[in-house]
């Protein structure tokens, strides 16, 4: 990179960094310009802080953050929020890792999909252990719910934050659970298979 070029290369927009206090724990969330780079899981302080990085600011001065912000603090009380209406980044990710995040975000509050459900939303029917490794891969849990991908039958399987968080997500959404299963999947649509 010569010198002129490197004065007319475009910044990435700043970094911008929130901690929010949740019944389940600390969660953080970062943003860079309109988009979410990053959100953790419910967790003690210290987790939550040390996910942030050092390169974010922190405070809820951007306007997009302080919206994700409002919206988890909502949606922490039992209100059903559209998270959806707040843009991330999937960027770094592998084709198949987007279109299974992508599938899980259009998951339904208070119902679930199984890993099966998502490998074929995302094109791969049959390859339900990706779609779990695309879970695991998630940069934005709670606005991509995967929280609400279950295994066949209804058992809760694998989660970052471990199953008691993720039974206590669903709880909050409405979904009931009982030794380790979903008691209730929603009912398909005509033609589609869980």
């Amino acid at each position: 990179m010569t010198a002129s070029s490197a004065h007319t290369a475009k910044r990435p927009p700043p970094r911008r960094a929130a901690l929010l206090e949740t019944p389940l724990g600390w969660v953080s969330v970062v943003v860079e310009g309109a988009r979410v780079v990053a959100i953790s899981l419910p967790a003690p302080l210290e987790r939550a802080q040390q996910a942030i990085g050092a390169e974010a600011r922190a405070g809820v001065s951007a306007a997009p953050l302080r919206a994700v912000t409002d919206d988890l603090r909502r949606y922490f009380q039992g209100e059903e929020v559209n998270l959806n209406r707040h843009l991330v980044d999937l960027s770094g990710q592998p084709p198949f890792v987007r279109r299974a995040l992508s599938a899980a975000r259009r998951i339904p509050y208070g119902q679930v999909r199984t890993y099966g459900w998502v490998a074929r939303a995302a094109g791969r029917p049959g390859a339900a252990r990706a779609a779990g490794q695309a879970m695991a891969r998630n940069p934005v849990p709670l606005l991509i719910p995967c929280h609400r991908v279950v295994g066949a039958g209804g058992r809760l399987t694998g989660f970052g934050g471990g199953l008691e968080l993720k039974r206590a997500l669903l709880r909050l959404e409405g979904v009931s659970c009982d030794r380790g299963r979903v008691l209730h999947i929603a009912r398909k649509k005509r033609g589609e298979r869980q």
